[in-house]
């Protein structure tokens, strides 16, 4: 028998010929659980750092203008606008949030492959999230380094936050591969199970 490309990695590509129901669905039916649990994390925690951040955005807007600064008024702006990226990734997951309606083996197929897309949305933007805050926090350095203002807080301390982004983007990177491995894998199961017709 010819090794098939998933045999190792999806574990049921091989009954894919004679489905073997009552050993694929359990599975399905587990993992669909253990999405769902990190899913409501993710939507949780992505409106909640949308709205905190909104909220010091306003403020700053808000004592910016009232104190005369300008760069408050625009770091505060930018800030709205960041926090709003991982809100509507967090928006985005809301509709496949629930998987209590998956309860066929085709359903809980096609939950699973519309999860793994959004979740590469969510991913992306959190790479985009990522990316417009450290281009924000070194171009705040360079500007301070130019006019020669004394910086917000200890050189030490910018540099961790750009470490740390540095850190997260990389854990997304990575996500979004193994993500994009597992919607690629259960295409492929669908495409088997129904001969290629869906």
């Amino acid at each position: 028998m010819i090794k098939d490309a998933y045999w190792d990695e999806l574990g049921i590509a091989w009954r894919a010929v004679h489905p073997e129901t009552e050993i694929i669905i359990p599975r399905l039916q587990e993992r669909l659980r253990r999405q769902s649990v990190l899913i409501t994390g993710s939507v949780v925690a992505g409106l909640l750092f949308g709205f905190a951040g909104a909220l010091v955005g306003a403020y700053s807007v808000w004592r910016g203008w009232t104190i005369g600064l300008g760069n408050f008024v625009a770091r505060g702006i930018v800030l709205v606008a960041v926090s709003a990226i991982p809100a509507v990734a967090a928006v985005r997951l809301l509709p496949v949030m629930s998987g209590d309606h998956a309860k066929a083996l085709p359903e809980m197929i096609n939950l699973t492959i519309a999860r793994a897309e959004r979740q590469l949305v969510a991913i992306r933007l959190g790479l985009l999230t990522c990316a417009v805050w450290a281009a924000l926090e070194v171009a705040g350095m360079a500007f301070r380094a130019y006019s020669r203002r004394p910086p917000a807080m200890p050189l030490v301390l910018e540099l961790a936050v750009l470490a740390i982004l540095a850190i997260v983007a990389l854990g997304f990177f990575f996500y979004e591969r193994h993500i994009d491995k597992t919607r690629k894998k259960f295409r492929y199961l669908k495409d088997t199970l129904t001969g290629g017709s869906a």
